[in-house]
């Protein structure tokens, strides 16, 4: 293995509009699946492979997160005030800064129900996946050890789990490649993951870290989290309301 992860950027800026109502009064990295919040499984995963380094971008209710403190005194956060007018490269371009040594970028809102996705060591930049025959999320396929064509939707592929590590080298590369798309026409509007992925894929080399499905669960949808949690079946009156 030649390179370790020494810090991570944690992305929790978005809405969350799908978990309505749940998440009209709490960010949806801070709501609570069966007791934890979906962003204690990301920090602590990241805490069990010795990373403590971790940069936080918020933005709806970012004064929420302050809550977070209590338990995870090192934090630290920087805020993204574009987090309701672009997409994920915004919440990037926040942590700009934060983008090196060896980084993680993890999505906030993930069930993490195994650790051990989060390793220190890698032996390359990759992104996190299980296989997949067929699936209608975003994937990755594999080509002669590199990952390639970045896709919703696709067959014989890896699904995407929001989590990736990127070397020190690609580090510098994404902090300059970020910035030039952000200014780019229609750069707002696309996932930070375009830009290593597609928009610059000829600047990296990212491979695949396979994990198993059931390694993260996915929660997207209030009935989604219902379903897992069935403390919530008394949100649905109000979901009626507000959907």
């Amino acid at each position: 293995m030649g390179y370790v992860a020494h810090k991570a950027v944690i992305l929790a800026a978005g809405f969350g509009s799908r978990m309505a109502p749940v998440t009209l009064d709490t960010p949806k990295p801070l709501v609570s699946v069966n007791g934890r919040r979906f962003i204690d499984t990301v920090i602590d995963a990241l805490l069990s492979a010795g990373i403590r380094d971790i940069t936080v971008v918020r933005g709806y209710k970012k004064e929420c997160f302050d809550i977070l403190l209590e338990k995870y005194p090192f934090l630290k956060f920087v805020d993204n005030d574009h987090y309701d007018r672009s997409n994920s490269i915004s919440s990037a371009l926040a942590a700009i800064d934060a983008l090196r040594d060896g980084c993680y970028i993890c999505e906030a809102d993930l069930l993490i129900s195994n650790p051990g996705v989060i390793c220190r060591e890698h032996e390359s930049s990759d992104y996190l996946g299980s296989y997949a025959e067929r699936t209608d999320d975003w994937s990755l396929q594999l080509e002669d050890g590199r990952a390639v064509n970045y896709v919703k939707g696709n067959t014989d592929c890896f699904n995407c789990y929001g989590i990736s590590f990127w070397t020190p080298e690609d580090c510098d590369k994404l902090r300059r490649d970020i910035m030039e798309v952000w200014n780019e026409e229609g750069g707002r509007d696309v996932f930070y993951e375009f830009v290593p992925l597609v928009l610059r894929k000829e600047n990296y080399s990212v491979r695949i870290r396979e994990c198993s499905a059931s390694d993260i669960v996915e929660v997207d949808s209030f009935d989604e989290l219902s379903a897992i949690d069935g403390s919530y079946e008394n949100y649905k009156a109000k979901t009626n309301e507000v959907l």
